[in-house]
């Protein structure tokens, strides 16, 4: 049949018709072709155990729970058996809720991932496969499933869409396969002597068939989610599956009242400490290859929000229009939210007309009561628009953000860091573990370092043991979230730690040192080490074996959900470090933090500015780390402007001549005729808008002598500073490059300058660069300074107020702070000054951070341009527009090679 999409009212789901209307006006009845996939299954589903003759199965409730995580130095072969039963038969107790073979093959509403048909069939599939990779088999059971069902999707951005296809297998076949490939598995588990070994490790064969029952659970995960993401047509709540949290069940406020029907969440202070990160290769469970490595963090002390964010609260940022407002978003973000066109979370469900605020929870299988007291769940862009529409509610003057992977260890109880064995104290049956079994290190001893995942089956998890041990909403103890107050809290305050959903991360996801990939599953983690996954930590209440362990390490990317949700978190900064003037509640800073993609040895490094501590862009400088930035640019400003062929090109463009310089664009008209001469001409309007607005008088026809002052900032090799010198009593040249400033001056006094320009290749010609005569003549105005454009002398020819004009071409994106170089120039002029300001708005790192640039990037989820941005700082100066437009140059780099650069042109008058 054709692979049906499920568009409904636009490309939210949540969206679409109300649940419950949906539901009645779809109600499956008579008879139909699949009746078998309608309601309860028959025998024939079941191609291992029955759920109620499998290991975890819970007779008082009638369900299946998980059982713990195996211990790879203390099992039996059923032991193995009885785990491998358990993943099994939930796969099949999960997609017994699939209603039809429609809800197999229907593809997901945003069209990123497989349908679930492929999710039916694919851990079936990697079994097999990564058994014969880990030479467990020999020969593989159908070609074709094991090709078709082997890989997944790891969609690129929010808009990279599936095509699907339409020829999947009936569900029938599939079950065939399952039911072959389960006999198969457990004759390896019951019969091959690579289990015969004590322990099993790394490098061993065995360690495949622990790889295949924690990529089955990893699915049953995923799959509930696309499950929760399927029409409420498509699915019911299958027999034998864990229920729903008792509260689901409580009636619901329709206006929540916080502290009521939800918790005040407040902020609480944690010290800071050392982290050490990572899972020891000899550690007795199975881990994913992300796992392994070392990484040791400092982690400052901080402030975190005891509860994950609730739903309750979250209602405050959908009333206050936080969907519309593009300023709480990252670029990406605003651009997923409107292609997405969402108004609220994915899983809040309308519960009458928009604009009204009623809203349904959509569960796994069902709608109820919205749970206000329930974490909310979100993807990554909507958390941080969160915290960034939080921080602005506050009136806070630090940003809030999420937790990082070091800090989210600090909030967990000791025993549940994953440098827990570091900690142990002395007297301590930590401590005595460690003394009992000398040859093994700490961090391999599950005794000293102790994992929950290893002691917690779904029956225990929520209870808090006398060892500290669970009070976690894992291993399908429940099959949904739960209050956030319900469970205990951690030795620090902070709730929820491990469970209910998991916390997206402000980490990428990426390798620690000592990382390699494991060469049963090459392609599990290394192709996400881009920098464009996040890190989501802690599991959720369906994660289970692995998922739920306290080494966990899962991603997504930020468009994606998992059941996931996040909490808020603030470094505690002392604010005496940054600029007062610029810095507070209206424009609040972002403190460097270290995150664990930081510095990840290549290739296994991201592409974002946040993966190097040594790469601070997405951070608030100091003041003091804004003077020796300021300070390293502009060193390498001056470098960049010290060459040879720098000084030659720059010759050509201020002195030509144009008939040698530019040969065959002498003749041409237009643009081309408009960007030669490009310094004599930025000196006749600077001129003739002096005169027009009255900054200086009008000169006398064939005065010998100017009137007033000018000043050219960036004056390069001087033909600018020259042509002003006609017009005005003196000039001032000021260049951060001695070797122009010494060039201009030899110019001065000479009248003309030997130069070579370059031809091609080494080959280059002998020009002179020569002042025409009436330049010449008053060439004695003119006096070039060494200096920064942006911090003027304040005594002697630059004095501030001492300007009636200024000029600064192509400058502004060539200076540390374009900021105070506009300052500079108003400091300079005189009331009623007239200043010229031409750029290309070239921005780059190398001469100006990106924070300090005037335009050319997102600001507030929308783009700035720079045009505009220094029109609007130009005004709050006191600066009024006398003419805007545009001023071309061409700059020879050699015989066939031109830069036709369009600058922006802006004329200013400062108010008198």
């Amino acid at each position: 049949m054709a692979n049906r999409v499920d568009t409904g009212a636009c490309r939210n789901p949540s969206l679409n018709i109300r649940p419950d209307l949906a539901r009645a006006a779809n109600a499956i009845t008579g008879a139909q072709a699949d009746d078998e996939l309608v309601g309860p299954r028959g025998d024939w589903w079941w191609t291992g155990k029955h759920p109620a003759e499998c290991p975890g199965f819970d007779k008082a409730a009638g369900v299946l729970r998980s059982l713990p995580l195996p211990n790879q130095r203390s099992f039996t072969r059923q032991s193995v058996l009885d785990y491998f039963d358990n993943s099994w038969t939930l796969t099949e107790v999960l997609f017994a809720s699939l209603q039809t073979s429609d809800a197999f093959t229907r593809q997901p509403y945003h069209q990123l991932r497989h349908p679930m048909m492929f999710y039916y069939g694919h851990p079936a599939v990697l079994y097999i496969n990564k058994f014969r990779v880990a030479g467990l088999l020999t020969d593989g059971l159908n070609a074709f499933f094991e090709q078709l069902f082997e890989t997944g999707v790891d969609e690129m951005s929010w808009d990279d869409l599936s095509h699907g296809r339409d020829d999947w297998p009936p569900v029938r076949e599939m079950t065939e396969y399952r039911r072959k490939a389960y006999q198969v598995v457990r004759d390896v588990i019951l019969n091959h002597p690579a289990l015969d070994k004590p322990e099993i490790g790394w490098d061993d064969p065995g360690f495949a068939v622990f790889m295949g029952f924690e990529h089955e659970r990893i699915h049953i995960e995923t799959s509930s989610v696309l499950i929760r993401e399927l029409p409420l047509t498509s699915v019911r709540k299958p027999e034998f599956w864990p229920d729903y949290h008792p509260s689901s069940r409580n009636t619901s406020a329709p206006v929540p009242t916080q502290g009521v029907d939800f918790p005040v969440n407040s902020l609480v202070s944690v010290a800071g400490e050392k982290v050490v990160l990572g899972k020891d290769i000899a550690y007795p469970s199975f881990g994913w290859d992300n796992e392994y490595g070392a990484k040791e963090i400092d982690v400052p002390s901080f402030k975190a929000t005891q509860f994950k964010v609730t739903n309750g609260e979250f209602l405050k940022f959908v009333k206050s229009s936080g969907y519309s407002n593009p300023k709480y978003w990252s670029t990406e973000g605003w651009g997923w939210k409107t292609f997405r066109n969402v108004k609220w979370p994915t899983f809040w469900m309308p519960d009458g007309p928009q604009g009204l605020h009623r809203y349904k929870l959509r569960v796994l299988f069902d709608a109820i009561d919205m749970r206000w007291d329930w974490p909310v769940d979100a993807n990554y862009h909507e958390a941080r628009a969160f915290a960034a529409w939080r921080t602005e509610s506050d009136g806070a003057a630090v940003h809030y953000r999420l937790i990082t992977e070091a800090e989210h260890n600090l909030l967990r109880n000791t025993r549940d860091r994953v440098d827990a064995h570091l900690h142990a104290k002395a007297g301590s049956a930590e401590a005595a573990a460690a003394a009992a079994e000398p040859g093994r290190r700490a961090g391999a001893n599950e005794r000293v370092s102790p994992d929950l995942a290893m002691e917690l089956s779904g029956a225990n998890a929520t209870a808090r043991s006398a060892n500290g041990a669970g009070g976690f909403n894992v291993q399908l103890a429940h099959s949904s979230q739960n209050p956030v107050t319900e469970l205990p809290p951690s030795e620090k305050g902070f709730y929820d730690t491990f469970g209910s959903a998991w916390e997206w991360a402000e980490d990428h996801y990426a390798a620690f040192p000592g990382f390699k990939v494991h060469p049963f599953y090459e392609d599990f983690s290394a192709p996400c080490f881009a920098g464009k996954h996040q890190l989501i930590l802690g599991g959720s209440f369906v994660s289970t074996g692995q998922l739920a362990s306290k080494f966990a390490r899962y991603q997504f990317r930020p468009h994606f959900f998992q059941h996931a949700t996040f909490r808020l978190a603030v470094p505690d900064t002392d604010l005496s470090l940054y600029d007062a003037a610029r810095y507070g509640p209206a424009n609040p800073v972002t403190p460097f933090y270290e995150t664990s993609c930081m510095d990840s040895a290549p290739p296994h490094v991201g592409d974002g500015p946040c993966c190097s501590k040594a790469r601070r862009q997405a951070f608030t400088p100091t003041v003091r780390e804004e003077a020796a930035s300021t300070k390293a640019k502009l060193e390498a400003a001056q470098v960049v402007y010290e060459s040879d062929a720098m000084v030659s090109q720059y010759l050509s463009l201020h002195y030509g001549p144009v008939e040698r310089v530019y040969p065959e664009l002498a003749s041409e008209t237009g643009i081309i005729a408009a960007a030669l001469d490009f310094p004599a001409k930025l000196a006749e309007c600077l001129s003739s808008w002096a005169e027009r607005a009255g900054a200086v008088q009008p000169a006398a026809e064939g005065a010998a002598s100017g009137s007033g002052r000018a000043l050219d900032l960036g004056c390069a090799v001087g033909r600018s500073t020259f042509e002003l010198g006609r017009r005005f009593a003196e000039v001032v040249g000021v260049d951060i490059s001695k070797t122009f400033i010494e060039v201009a001056a030899k110019i001065r006094d000479n009248g003309r300058m030997d130069y070579e320009c370059a031809v091609e290749g080494e080959v280059t010609e002998r020009l002179t660069a020569a002042l025409p005569a009436a330049s010449a003549a008053a060439a004695g105005r003119c006096r070039f300074l060494h200096g920064d454009a942006t911090a003027l002398p304040t005594a002697g020819p630059t004095a501030p107020g001492s300007f009636d004009a200024v000029l600064a071409a192509n400058l502004l994106d060539r200076v540390p702070e374009p900021a105070a170089c506009l300052a500079q120039i108003r400091a300079a002029l005189k009331p009623g000054g007239v200043a010229l300001l031409t750029s290309p708005f070239s921005w780059l790192e190398q001469y100006t951070d990106r924070s300090n640039w005037l335009g050319g990037r997102y600001v507030d989820g929308l783009p700035r341009r720079s045009a505009d941005a220094l029109k609007a700082a130009a005004a709050e100066l006191g600066f009024e527009v006398l003419e805007e437009g545009c001023m071309p140059l061409i700059l020879r780099e050699h015989g066939r090679k031109y830069q036709l650069i369009n600058a922006h042109k802006l004329v200013l008058r400062l108010a008198a």
